[in-house]
């Protein structure tokens, strides 16, 4: 008890105007230092109807020796006005968990749905039978799981200057679990599975949601509706305000809509690769960029001549490789150097540009696929690293600058597997991408701690309807898992990206803020992939991540 009696609020009460004294009141608190009066109000905290201790009063009033002089009344009102605020924050931090994460790392499976998730993981040996569930690291109880949604604001490839959300698109549950059957040619055989083709986002639109937590129209990278690009908005621009070193990696060229989305580019359609692979490089925010699009190989790691779009065109490239490029990037190549980084940290955080002696992606174009191919019976491309070689790479070169650093890891060419409806690339794909999952969880473990790191795993979008062998004729009939190193029992119902769920996955500081964020339950999906059946947006994918960055609730 301060001054001997106990402080009670007693609403209409107003206590005695405080003095503020000239030239020596500390700004904003009203207290003051100095002997001279000028008879004004107590500043922010003046009493009347805004003051935020209207009404105190000493609740023994009647003990008048106990009072007082007036002197140290002030200072007993300068005091609280100081000390009782701070006692309200700290009570306030201690009664909720950390937010502010110092690292955040995206991993983004591009294309791939719940059901390519399981299937390699079916092949990986890390599927528990009796469970019905995966047993990858990011199943164990530490993490949070979720479903997302993915669907596009509409389905234009163009500004409309409709910011209204075309209610069509937005995700259904009851319509995308309809079993009834089909019998026109092309709809598919079920109700569901229709309506999971119709409507789906693209990688663009996708991007630009997690990048900066807007809905947008399907070919626009961070670029809105109303023709504007989202400046300042995304979360590599965010995250540099904030201090952090900030890093894209894929596996398929680093122009393509997520590594450009995620590393804060825009551009109103998302094929202007030359354009750009200019601006990620002239970008003040970015540190580090790795991903395929070399254009003196082929997608065999072969010496050939390629378009240099992807890496911003002939004239950018020689200055790349040149080492005199203005923004200053140091370029790499060889797969030694790759694997060197991944090593050994730099001495320092610097400008790196990866660029593997592939075309279009690090290994799923290789050769010639059959569809009888099973995962890896064609050797890897064996001048090209891995995506987690480049992703340990990453890391070791972000985590030189002094404040954390925002990456986000691309698994890209599931997507382009699921397209072609390659079953085994599509394995080799995620197989690479739950490794690289590991090297960060111990990364993480290693260097760092869940308490500074936030790691999200989801995908952009499904690809190919992925179900399993007998889904033809029984709707949503699951993969079944026929045992390690074995491709699972399972088929394809499109070429083409799906409405449908997929997974979300997150642990460390601020992972818990996605709990606020739910926007529906959907109890099929929950049954079928042994969660919840939470799902939330991939818009909430910003929040979290923007508001771990600015140590605020996400909302």
């Amino acid at each position: 008890m301060l001054g001997g009696g106990r402080w009670t609020g007693l609403a209409g009460k107003r206590r005695p105007t405080v003095p503020r004294f000239a030239n020596v009141s500390r700004p904003g608190t009203g207290c003051f230092f100095g002997p001279f009066q000028t008879g004004k109000r107590a500043g922010p905290y003046q009493q009347g109807e805004q003051s935020r201790f209207r009404g105190l009063r000493r609740e023994n009033q009647d003990h008048p020796h106990e009072r007082l002089p007036p002197f140290l009344i002030r200072k007993r009102s300068c005091f609280m006005r100081i000390f009782f605020p701070l006692v309200l924050a700290a009570l306030s931090l201690a009664a909720s968990p950390a937010l502010a994460a110092k690292n955040i790392i995206l991993f983004i499976a591009d294309g791939s749905g719940f059901n390519s998730w399981r299937a390699a993981s079916m092949y990986e040996g890390k599927w528990d039978a009796a469970r019905q569930r995966t047993t990858q690291v990011y199943d164990e109880p530490r993490w949070v799981q979720y479903a997302c949604t993915t669907y596009p604001l509409n389905l234009s490839k163009r500004p409309t200057g409709k910011l209204e959300q075309d209610p069509a698109l937005r995700y259904d549950p009851a319509k995308a679990w309809d079993p009834s059957p089909l019998s026109k040619p092309g709809e598919g055989a079920f109700a569901g599975y229709a309506y999971l083709k119709q409507g789906a986002t693209d990688s663009a639109a996708a991007a630009t949601a997690m990048a900066t937590g807007e809905k947008t129209y399907n070919n626009a990278i961070n670029w809105s509706v109303v023709d504007q690009p989202f400046s300042g908005r995304t979360i590599a621009e965010i995250a540099k305000a904030r201090g952090r070193a900030v890093g894209v990696v894929s596996s398929v060229p680093w122009s393509h809509a997520t590594p450009a989305g995620l590393g804060g580019a825009h551009n109103a359609e998302r094929d202007q690769y030359r354009e750009i692979a200019n601006e990620m490089l002239d970008a003040p925010y970015l540190d580090v960029i790795m991903g395929a699009g070399n254009p003196d190989f082929d997608d065999n790691g072969q010496p050939a001549k390629k378009k240099a779009d992807y890496v911003g065109g002939p004239e950018t490239w020689e200055q790349l490789k040149q080492g005199k490029h203005p923004k200053g990037w140091r370029l790499i190549q060889g797969k030694d150097e790759f694997e060197a980084l991944a090593a050994t940290p730099p001495p320092n955080l610097f400008k790196l540009l990866g660029v593997p002696q592939v075309n279009s992606t690090l290994h799923q174009a290789r050769g010639k696929y059959h569809k009888d191919d099973t995962p890896f019976s064609q050797p890897l491309n064996a001048n090209v690293p891995t995506l987690t070689t480049m992703t340990k790479a990453a890391l070791n070169t972000l985590a030189r600058g002094p404040n954390g650093f925002f990456l986000m890891v691309e698994g890209g060419a599931v997507d382009w597997a699921n397209h072609a409806n390659q079953s085994a690339r599509a394995i080799e794909e995620q197989v690479d991408f739950h490794h690289a999952i590991q090297a960060v969880v111990d990364w993480v473990e290693k260097h760092s701690d869940w308490d500074e790191t936030l790691v999200i795993c989801t995908a952009d979008h499904e690809t190919g309807l992925v179900w399993g062998k007998q889904s033809g004729t029984v709707a949503f009939d699951p993969v079944v898992d026929r045992g390690k190193g074995k491709v699972p029992d399972l088929r394809y119902h499109s070429s083409s990206h799906t409405n449908s769920l997929v997974p979300l996955v997150a642990r460390g500081a601020g992972a818990e803020q996605f709990a606020k964020l739910v926007r529906g339950v959907d109890a099929v999906a929950g049954k079928h992939w042994g969660f919840s059946g939470q799902f939330v947006d991939n818009t909430d994918v910003f929040k979290v991540m923007s508001s771990a960055l600015n140590d605020r609730p996400a909302r």
